[in-house]
């Protein structure tokens, strides 16, 4: 045990206490202390340190430094005073805190039990931490994190959740086989329901897609099963001596069907009954492959979609690799190849095989298969932010979609293009082709498309700076994304759901909604969702002042996510970082912070928080007295925004930022007419679009350039266009307390300034309570 002032360190436990209580701090800033302070007789480099502490070298300055910044905030330390830590120039940091003293075990066992180390900790020095790289296993959902889901009609300003629509007459659900024979056989529960699924569709049903069956199934249980279908087949299926015997009931307000059929082998069992069904039914049956190959390959194919179905993607990789290497070179194996690496987070493969398969496959191949492949390869190219070639790439897929006839592949073909034309801020080409897409998935019987239509219309609201009318939306989503038991889409949902409402300046909602967000298994075996929840739990949270509770998260999300997977929710961790260490008080920490969120990823994919990211670093900047850095920043910065990238279109968003960056620029540069020019600018772009979020940013610094232009009168009219929000945002209660105190209304300051001061929580009110003295 280690003493220091109020603080006892466990080096072995990896714990530090204050005054008895536990400290909650990150894994990596502990090991940080336990070094420094281990060797405090002399200087740590920062390669050592970055060694000892993250098991390699190439860590980035900006991962240390905020490990350091943390320490010293968190010991009463900072940069300046430099009192328990001390930087050495051009080498690292040492430990300085006088009466650092080491105690006995004897010693250490006196204190109360919550702070005695665990029995069981070895007695030796803490272990260089270990890196695993976390692999995904993601189904995609919306733009960002595209599943293979559907969007809708056009945006037409519109809060209200449109009802989904009933099932078409020929619309059927197929549920799991109940199988009796031996454990061996298991993967026919889900392989024949699959297989019964597509040949009903191949004969002209529109099935409900398997995905959504299983995922209500596992919530639900079969018999709570409600998706919406004209008819609903339930499967049996058992041996009887050397031969299978399948059997369908067929449910249907016209009547019930029972077909049995027999074979040697389950499959061709299964789709001789589901052809005597079509055919009952009045429809031709799809053709069939002959031969053992043939049998061979689909047997395969299926059990590889079963287990793909139940998640179980090991079960699915050991099924390929351990097939014959005539089936492996098999397209369709090769398709699940691809999948396999893509669902697994490793885009790039997923790209390779995908790439190199829709090469091979010769034009006279069936046009289904090539569309799938294509899209498969443009969702791959998605995610690595390649836009241009995923564009490229879901083009042909409508176009050879199109031509097979095949409208399941053609709704997600659609989507995809969607999806970029999103990224790109075309939201009318966005809903054009979501529109599309809606028809397709509607009339394919698809309720989990259906639902993620309204999703896609809130990501649209949102993007056209309309969060008030996504909230219903997303809420109506979220119920019935819910009842689907989609766990992928209802993740995107509650993350969007979150961002709507901190625009809306409802931190308490928001709070409410992510309250669960970090809890143990709530990712569901998905790393990628883990971080986009734990960013969203850090946003709402900075949001309602609580920065030490973010500051954990963003610091739990910067060491263990994945660099490449995670590079989005990384950049966005570092903006929000930077914003935090501006509420702090330390501007060159905040440069330094949001300099590390301006990647291209997040350029390509969420344009206005890369904006957003850069004019944190440019008012960073002018609070530390960098005012000719900041400016050359702010002239490439309106670059940027006044010339999108190839194929992006003007974002209104991020033009009120660079408006309201210019006015702050003019401002230190102490040019008060220009500031006021271009802070009514802002204002009113901000006024047009009626965010909240917008309106309170831009108010509260353009009141504080008014009152001191002794302009009192407007002070208070732009005011009073965030007055509203002052009962629950730091900002307008702070705009509130400024403008009373201008016109000499002493009670209505010490309202407004109490309400602040609640507000905060740990964010500074002092250069408020400056100046109303």
């Amino acid at each position: 045990m280690i003493r220091f002032g109020a603080f006892r360190l466990d080096p072995h436990a990896r714990e530090l206490f204050e005054n008895g209580e536990r400290v909650d701090l990150p894994l990596s800033t502990i090991d940080c202390l336990i070094h420094l302070v281990r060797h405090r007789d002399r200087p740590v480099g920062r390669d050592e340190l970055a060694a000892a502490v993250w098991g390699r070298v190439d860590v980035s300055e900006v991962s240390l430094s905020h490990a350091i910044v943390r320490l010293r905030r968190r010991l009463g330390d900072d940069g300046s005073a430099q009192r328990v830590i001390r930087t050495v120039p051009r080498l690292g940091y040492r430990w300085v805190m006088p009466d650092t003293i080491e105690e006995t075990p004897g010693e250490a066992a006196q204190e109360p039990a919550v702070a005695a180390a665990p029995a069981s900790a070895p007695a030796r020095a803490v272990p260089v931490r270990n890196r695993r790289r976390i692999a995904a296993v993601i189904i995609v959902a919306v733009a960002v994190i595209a599943l293979a889901l559907a969007v809708a009609m056009a945006w037409r300003g519109r809060g209200r959740a449109p009802q989904p629509a009933p099932a078409p007459p020929n619309s059927a659900v197929v549920l799991p086989v109940q199988v009796d024979a031996g454990a061996e056989w298991a993967w026919l529960r889900l392989g024949l329901m699959d297989l019964a699924a597509t040949e009903l569709r191949r004969g002209g049903l529109a099935v409900t897609p398997s995905e959504t069956v299983v995922a209500q199934v596992q919530a639900r249980g079969e018999g709570a099963v409600d998706l919406p279908a004209a008819l609903r087949v339930l499967a049996r299926a058992g041996r009887e001596r050397e031969r299978w015997h399948v059997r369908l009931d067929a449910r249907a307000t016209a009547g019930d069907l029972v077909i049995d059929a027999r074979d040697a082998d389950p499959l061709r069992a299964t789709r001789d009954a589901v052809a005597d069904l079509l055919i009952k039914l009045g429809r031709t049956p799809p053709p069939v492959d002959a031969g053992d190959d043939a049998l061979a390959a689909a047997t395969l194919r299926q059990r590889a979609n079963a287990a793909l179905l139940a998640n179980r993607f090991d079960v699915a990789r050991g099924l390929v690799e351990q097939a014959p290497p005539g089936l492996q070179a098999s397209p369709e194996i090769a398709l699940i190849r691809a999948k396999l690496a893509f669902y697994s987070g490793d885009y790039e493969d997923g790209r390779r095989q995908a790439a190199e398969l829709f090469a091979r496959l010769p034009p006279e191949a069936p046009a289904g298969l090539r569309a799938r492949v294509a899209n498969t390869l443009a969702s791959a190219y998605f995610r690595l932010a390649r836009l241009d070639d995923a564009e490229r790439v879901y083009a042909d897929a409508i176009r050879i979609a199109g031509d097979a006839h095949d409208p399941d592949v053609l709704a997600h073909a659609y989507l995809g293009r969607g999806g970029v034309a999103s990224q790109r801020v075309r939201l009318e080409a966005a809903a054009a082709d979501y529109g599309r897409a809606r028809t397709l998935f509607e009339s394919g019987n698809d309720p989990l498309g259906v639902a993620a239509i309204d999703l896609n219309l809130a990501i649209n609201a949102m993007q056209r700076g309309q969060p008030a009318n996504a909230l219903p939306l997303l809420e109506g989503v979220r119920t019935r994304l819910r009842a689907l038991a989609a766990v992928d889409a209802l993740a995107a949902t509650e993350v969007t759901l979150v961002e709507a409402q901190l625009v809306l300046l409802d931190h308490d909602g928001a709070l409410a909604t992510s309250a669960g967000f970090v809890s143990a298994g709530n990712e569901n075996g998905n790393p990628r969702r883990r971080w986009q929840f734990t960013f969203a739990r850090a946003a709402a949270l900075a949001g309602s002042g609580r920065l030490d509770e973010a500051e954990v998260l963003l610091a739990r999300l910067r060491d263990a996510s994945d660099p490449d997977a995670d590079a989005i929710a990384r950049a966005l961790a570092e903006s929000l970082s930077g914003d935090i260490a501006l509420a702090r008080g330390d501007p060159a920490h905040a440069a330094e912070l949001a300099a590390g969120a301006l990647t291209p990823v997040l350029a390509s994919f969420n344009r206005e928080q890369y904006v957003q990211a850069w004019c944190v670093r440019i008012r960073a900047l002018q609070r530390s007295g960098s005012v000719a850095e900041a400016a050359a920043e702010l002239e490439r910065l309106r670059a940027s925004v006044l010339s999108p990238p190839d194929g992006a279109a003007a974002d209104p968003g991020a033009q009120i930022l660079l408006a309201l960056a210019g006015a702050e620029q003019a401002e230190a540069e102490h040019r008060p007419e220009l500031a006021l020019q271009r802070y009514a600018d802002a204002m009113a772009r901000a006024t047009a679009r009626a965010v909240p979020e917008e309106l309170v940013r831009v108010g509260l610094p353009y009141v504080r350039a008014l009152i001191a232009a002794e302009r009192i009168d407007d002070a208070a009219s732009v005011h009073g266009r965030i007055a509203a929000w002052a009962d629950r945002d730091l900002r307008a209660a702070w705009s509130a307390a400024l403008v009373y105190h201008a016109l000499g209304e002493p009670a209505a300051v010490d309202a407004a300034l109490a309400r602040a001061r609640v507000l905060a929580g740990e964010r500074s009110v002092a250069a408020l309570e400056t100046a109303l003295r």
